[in-house]
């Protein structure tokens, strides 16, 4: 009987031992997956924020884009409006546009260079529809408008 027990308390150790290994084992793989998971949680975390900054990008981007287009056509309305006047305005003596009509409606110095420099590159001489004496008179005018802003 005193054999029996010590070859069961044997079996009964040799159980525990192997038991204790699976428990191991398994607490392991467990640490192991925990990691992998937090790995997953943290790399998708990073997407995340490199997901929001370009989405800032494209908004700041898309509006800008935007605020372009709508001084694009407000320039293209203008130069279209310059060029339905630019018809008209000859004189039959000596084909000198009239400058008073390409400053109709500013009233700011600021506009008023704006307008200067936008039709010094539409009538310069050396442009496509260009001529010295247009360019005096829109010079002319120029200087007076100054004048009387200041």
């Amino acid at each position: 009987m005193a054999e029996e027990r010590t070859c069961q308390e044997t079996i009964d150790m040799q159980a525990l031992e192997d038991r204790h290994k699976e428990l191991e084992k398994a607490w392991n793989d467990l640490l192991k997956e925990k990691r992998e998971v937090e790995a997953r949680i943290h790399t998708l975390e990073q997407q995340e924020k490199t997901f929001s900054l370009k989405w800032d990008m494209l908004i700041r981007e898309t509006q800008k884009l935007a605020d372009d287009k709508k001084q694009f056509e407000l320039k293209k309305k203008f130069y279209d409006q310059v060029q339905a006047h630019s018809v008209e305005p000859y004189s039959e003596d000596n084909n000198i546009v009239h400058g008073e009509m390409f400053f109709s409606g500013v009233s700011t110095e600021k506009a008023l260079k704006k307008r200067y420099k936008d039709l010094i590159k539409i009538y310069h001489p050396d442009g496509e529809s260009g001529d010295t004496a247009t360019v005096a008179e829109i010079n002319r005018e120029y200087e007076d408008l100054k004048s009387s802003m200041n």
